[in-house]
């Protein structure tokens, strides 16, 4: 975790030092996000969980058609379970994970056509909270309770993402992308939590967003 904090702190450090002669502009975004969790587990059912993404931006150009886009996100990820056991009538569980993040993506952009770029880069989350709010039924009783993970959970997400930006007037923005992590959202499996050591984010987000001038 340490080692990839001083590599965006040195990022950052070098995008700015290569900028100053450019513009940089700082910019506000918002969006949804449709997330969802994938694991082994071939029992359970899972779906997508929609929520909600907003935070800053600044875009440094670097180079003839390159940008760098450091972003300081809130996100609300997370999956939707359900599980039936068919050997047992009147049995039936579907949780929502909830997993709220404070996402630190750098994007590189590249502009293809004026406005139009293609972009990927890294993202560090800083996990916010983790809840897993259930309902089962149990041959007719019903139970309901919602319980903290983030005791279970790694605490940092490392991932990258994958997209496309539009820019309007060089103030106007909506991009698209694909957000793949590649490491664990929690350090244990629990059959009573319903979470496995094997989960992994995956988010789609479409975005819109206002650059100031």
């Amino acid at each position: 975790m340490k080692k990839s904090i001083l590599l965006i702190c040195i990022l950052f450090l070098g995008v700015t030092v290569m900028a100053q002669t450019e513009k940089i502009k700082l910019g506000v975004k918002a969006g949804l996000n449709l997330a969802n969790l994938t694991f082994d587990e071939s029992e359970l059912d899972s779906s997508s969980k929609t929520g909600f993404t907003a935070g800053l931006m600044v875009e440094i150009p670097v180079a003839k058609n390159f940008s760098i886009q450091p972003e300081l996100l809130y996100s609300q990820q997370g999956t939707k379970i359900s599980f039936s056991d068919r050997d047992v009538t009147n049995s039936n569980y579907k949780s929502t994970i909830d997993l709220n993040y404070l996402n630190i993506p750098v994007m590189l952009k590249y502009y293809v056509l004026k406005g139009l770029s293609v972009q990927a880069g890294p993202q560090i989350g800083i996990l916010l909270k983790a809840n897993n709010e259930y309902h089962d039924n149990f041959l007719g009783y019903d139970n309901h309770e919602n319980l903290d993970l983030k005791k279970y959970s790694t605490g940092i997400d490392t991932s990258v993402n994958f997209g496309l930006g539009y820019q309007y007037k060089d103030k106007f923005y909506t991009d698209l992308r694909y957000n793949l992590s590649y490491s664990n959202v929690f350090k244990e499996s629990d059959v009573n939590y319903v979470i496995n050591n094997d989960m992994k984010n995956r988010v789609f987000q479409i975005t819109i967003g206002y650059f100031f001038k």
